[in-house]
This record gives C-alpha cells, sequence and structure tokens, in this order.
C-alpha cells in the first residue's frame, strides 16, 4: 500500500521529516554544502505550510465593578490570542539548526554521484549502513600522457609521455593484476591464510567483508572504453575515496609505462542506491524529499543484517598460533 507523502501543515512535515534520501551529487560541491542547500531548503518548504492557530492566553483579572465593601471581590476570565506565538513574535517555525543531516558515504569536492543521507532521527540507522560496508560502484574518466601534481587534469603539469605503446589488452592484464592482489589482501585483512580451509568458509558464505576500518580494497576493475588516449574505469570498492582513487589512475599509468590524469569521477552506485533513484539539485525540495524517503525506506528492507566476517574458524589446534600470512 502506498503511503502518503502530502503534508499541509508545519507540525505534520515536522513529525514525518525523518528518514533516509538518496540525493545526486554535483561535482565541484562539497558534502558539506549539499547539507547546508538540503537543510535550507527543508527550512523553507516547511515554513510556508499552514501554521497552527496562536494558543489561547486565558487572563484572569479582578472586575472593575467590585466595591470597597464587598468581602470577596469577583474577577473576569478572558481570552485572547498568545502573541507569543505569532509569527511575527517568534520568527519561522523551523530553523536550519533544527534540522540533524548527516551522509553515510562520503564524496569527495570533485566527485558526482550518490549520496546517502539521514535527516533527523535516522541518523542512527546510518550506522548499521555504514557498518554493512555496502560496495560503491565508481565511473572514472581518465586521459593518458600527462602526469599532474595532484593526478587531475587541472593541475601543474608534471610529465607528458607518449600513449603509443597503449593496447586494451595490455591495459586489461595490468588491471587484472590489480584486482587480484586486491582479492588476497581481503583475507589477510580477515586474518586467515587464503589457501586455507578457513579463507573458503569464509568465501562460500557470501562477499567477503573485512572488519573494524580496513584500508581501500578493490573486487573489481574493469576498462570499460578504451580510445587513447581516453579511457574510462569501473571500480567496485569499500572505503574508497576521492584521493585514493586518483592515485590509483596516476600508478596505472606508471605500470603501463606511461602517465594518467582523472578528467571525471562519478558513483554511480552505494550498495542498494542507484544514480537513477537519487534526486537530482533541482528536486531538492520538501515534497519530492519526502516521497523519496519512502522509496528508500523499501530499499533498506533487502539491506541483510551484514556484519564483517572475522576469521572464526580456528581449529582447537590453532588457537593461540598467529594466523598463516604471507607477507610481501
Amino acid at each position: 500500500m502506498a503511503v502518503s507523502t502530502t503534508v499541509r501543515t508545519l507540525r505534520d512535515a515536522w513529525h514525518y521529516l525523518n528518514g533516509v534520501a538518496c540525493v545526486y551529487k554535483p561535482a565541484g560541491v562539497s558534502c558539506l554544502q549539499v547539507r547546508h542547500t538540503l537543510i535550507t531548503n527543508l527550512c523553507r518548504d516547511i515554513n510556508k505550510l499552514e501554521q497552527s492557530p496562536p494558543r489561547t492566553l486565558v487572563k484572569i483579572e479582578r472586575s472593575l465593578s467590585t466595591s470597597e465593601n464587598q468581602v470577596e471581590p469577583s474577577y473576569e476570565v478572558s481570552t485572547l490570542p498568545n502573541l507569543t506565538d505569532l509569527v511575527l513574535v517568534r520568527g519561522p517555525g523551523i530553523v536550519n539548526n533544527d534540522v540533524r543531516l548527516n551522509w553515510s558515504n562520503s564524496l569527495g569536492p570533485r566527485v558526482s554521484g550518490v549520496l546517502v543521507v539521514g535527516i533527523n532521527r535516522a541518523n542512527a540507522g546510518l550506522t548499521k549502513l555504514r557498518e554493512s560496508r555496502p560496495l560503491s560502484v565508481y565511473q572514472i574518466k581518465a586521459q593518458f600522457g600527462q602526469a599532474t601534481d595532484d593526478h587531475w587534469y587541472d593541475g601543474k603539469i608534471w610529465e607528458k609521455t607518449t600513449t603509443a605503446h597503449l593496447k586494451k589488452s595490455i591495459v586489461d592484464a595490468v588491471l587484472s593484476s590489480i584486482q587480484a592482489i586486491n582479492q588476497r589482501n581481503m583475507f589477510e585483512y580477515c586474518g586467515v591464510d587464503p589457501t586455507s580451509q578457513a579463507a573458503y568458509e569464509l568465501a562460500s558464505r557470501g562477499l567477503l567483508r573485512p572488519g573494524g576500518k580496513s584500508p581501500p580494497l578493490i573486487y573489481g576493475i574493469k576498462c570499460i572504453h578504451f580510445k587513447p588516449p581516453d579511457f574510462t574505469l569501473e571500480i567496485h570498492c569499500i572505503n574508497a575515496n576521492q584521493k585514493y582513487l586518483s592515485t590509483l589512475v596516476h600508478e596505472l599509468g606508471l605500470e603501463l609505462k606511461t602517465t594518467a590524469v582523472c578528467l571525471q569521477m562519478r558513483c554511480t552506485r552505494y550498495g542498494y542506491f542507484k544514480a537513477e533513484d537519487s534526486l537530482l539539485r533541482n528536486q531538492w525540495t520538501l515534497d519530492d524529499l519526502m516521497k523519496n524517503m519512502v522509496a528508500c525506506r523499501d530499499v533498506l528492507k533487502h539491506v541483510p543484517n551484514v556484519t564483517a566476517n572475522i576469521a572464526l574458524y580456528q581449529t582447537q589446534s590453532e588457537v593461540g598460533k598467529t594466523p598463516n600470512i604471507e607477507t610481501h
């Protein structure tokens, strides 16, 4: 059954403004700026709604007709609107400091794409979402042939190189090597030998997610567009950020005996949240956000209660021994 998101009064809007929403963050804007814009738009739209009428103030005064000879004075009871409830007296009903908003996945200023935010009481639910360590999918447009100080196309150029020797098969081979190294690291961060029975049992349970705070891990990386000097990478990873991914592109160029810089970086998916389900900047309004919160509520029902897969498969003979981890 569909849930109505239409609200008419300020009180109802504030009551229902608790949930997780998915917005599309533009490039060149920080998460803090997105937060400020969302809160400002919410307060603007909420304050335009119908507000509750002023409360009635009961006033008890001594009657002026009371004579001095009366033993018990008489009183008059009158009612009038409470002036403290008037908009011109108390100001707007909702201000920016009243709204609590945070994000689950942090995107760098240059990164555009899916940003999952929690509003008011839903901020507590973001912790569970982070602990499930959902995969993030990034598409990175890059270019071979030059190196800069910050690994982006508009940085200070350090070096220019040739790209005539590059082929798609060579790029795919290097990317496969990077993916294989990261898959091996997954088991090491879990504290097990990749060739052991414990590693097999961990892998058979599903996607392996190291416990605790682990470095960025790549689960899949491939080149989806190759037209030298331009190319596009699609990366499935966890715990990655803008700096790590731009450095990865730079190191990929060095492995290929050339150089590379980033042109564009976009997060197309965060767990079950997709870019096509996120709200564009012109949709950051109260009505659209509340509709999106209803849709995100259905999405969150499919998020499994995933806890980090930690190596707990030590046999009695292995208890007290150091796990056999091969070092590089």
